[in-house]
């Protein structure tokens, strides 16, 4: 059993779908910033949809790739419970094949550290050139080498979650010659009388920042801003526990702002 399989139901109850809808207020303001007007939104590693049907609300033509089919099903019933339209596709981000075009491409709440090697990250950035329009843009984030190696090890054990029908307790490690996170969850659910325990075992690794620019242009993509704050566009500072990043295809035609 793959990861986001019983911890999809966990994970839709829980904070997560949060930082998605903060995504979907944020980045009006993000695409005035880039001066770029989308119609068309391919949400990469779109989870249990939160985002892709808040942009199918504010009427975009939105599609969302996932690999785990949990997450796909919470997703369909998401944007048949809102009444509206979001293609949803089951795919792994390293090997995108989509027939579309979009003019927004995005990838949100670190979905990228989860590709544990830099040839991984090239392959998914590759599969994210091949679905922009021309003019198209790409916004990402990841967590940071510091946001895994600190902020994330910050308690030994916590706990998540706890509800009347749901526990969840988190374990993080980091190993630093190899720079992966491992985050252990133990989770409870309720079933009637009885509860229901899984254990998931997520890996997270942090990259350079060098390191995804050079991911990205050997997938032919350059930046053109990073922004260790969404909300104040502030650079990434040795601190930042996650960074942004705003990518066009490279070449001549896709010059524009950068910082």
């Amino acid at each position: 059993m793959g990861i986001y399989e019983t911890f999809a139901v966990t994970y839709t109850q829980g904070p997560y779908p949060r930082f998605s809808l903060q995504m979907a207020e944020l980045l009006p303001y993000v695409l005035t910033r880039m001066g770029h007007r989308p119609r068309t939104i391919l949400d990469v590693a779109c989870g249990e949809g939160a985002f892709a049907v808040q942009m199918a609300e504010a009427g975009y033509r939105v599609t969302g790739v996932d690999r785990a089919p949990r997450m796909i099903e919470i997703a369909r019933g998401r944007a048949e419970f809102a009444g509206v339209e979001v293609r949803l596709v089951e795919q792994d981000m390293r090997a995108l094949d989509l027939p579309e075009r979009y003019d927004l491409v995005t990838c949100w709440f670190d979905s990228l550290n989860y590709l544990l090697t830099n040839e991984d990250l090239t392959d998914a950035f590759t599969g994210v050139r091949r679905c922009l329009a021309e003019d198209g843009l790409f916004l990402f984030d990841m967590n940071t080498l510091y946001g895994l190696a600190v902020e994330w090890q910050r308690n030994a054990c916590y706990v998540q979650q706890d509800t009347p029908d749901i526990l969840e307790i988190h374990r993080p490690t980091y190993n630093y010659e190899e720079r992966i996170a491992t985050l252990q969850i133990d989770g409870f659910l309720r079933d009637g009388p009885h509860w229901l325990r899984y254990t998931e075992t997520h890996q997270e690794r942090g990259y350079r920042l060098a390191e995804i620019r050079r991911c990205l242009s050997d997938a032919g993509l350059e930046e053109v801003a990073s922004w260790g704050s969404l909300r104040e566009f502030t650079p990434p500072l040795a601190n930042s526990g996650r960074v942004w990043f705003a990518a066009r295809a490279a070449g001549p035609a896709s010059a524009g702002h950068r910082g």
